[in-house]
């Protein structure tokens, strides 16, 4: 699925998506941003890319950064979730990962974890990256928000 088809389905249905962003830097953000008519369905992104800015401005607890790791489900899923609180938004989407080409403290591969909070509910996706280079991991991600977010609203 693309941002746009993600974009205009969001709008028919009255939907609102906001995203806290990490190893994808606001590239999913962006992705919606770029089509006319972003504004009636964005409601913020945040892009908290150390974990000092997760736990300030998303409310991600020390404690759980240092139980699960940064780069886990437990994390995008509260990303998810703190994004959608502080913004109202229908939607909340959570990334963290590791695009390499080194790798963060505590992981032992190139890898990314997202999380779409929709209705109380969780949607989650793990991906690996063995042969991606750092953009390539990126876009990869990138493009399977859209396509989870296109199966999540359809």
């Amino acid at each position: 699925m693309t941002s746009l088809y993600c974009l205009e389905k969001l709008a028919k249905k009255g939907l609102t998506i906001a995203f806290a962003e990490s190893m994808t830097g606001g590239l999913a953000t962006y992705e919606l941003i770029q089509h006319p008519g972003a504004s009636e369905v964005i409601k913020g992104s945040i892009i908290a890319y150390s974990n000092d800015l997760k736990m300030k401005l998303l409310s991600i607890k020390e404690v759980d950064i240092l139980r699960f790791g940064v780069v886990s489900k437990e994390i995008a899923n509260e990303m998810a979730k703190q994004i959608h609180n502080i913004t109202k938004s229908s939607i909340g989407v959570g990334i963290t990962g590791n695009a390499g080409p080194t790798l963060q403290t505590s992981t032992t591969k190139k890898e990314v974890f997202i999380s779409i909070y929709k209705d109380q509910n969780f949607f989650n996706e793990h991906l690996v990256f063995t042969m991606e280079n750092r953009v390539e991991a990126i876009t990869k991600t990138v493009n399977q928000i859209y396509q989870m977010l296109g199966e999540i609203i359809s």
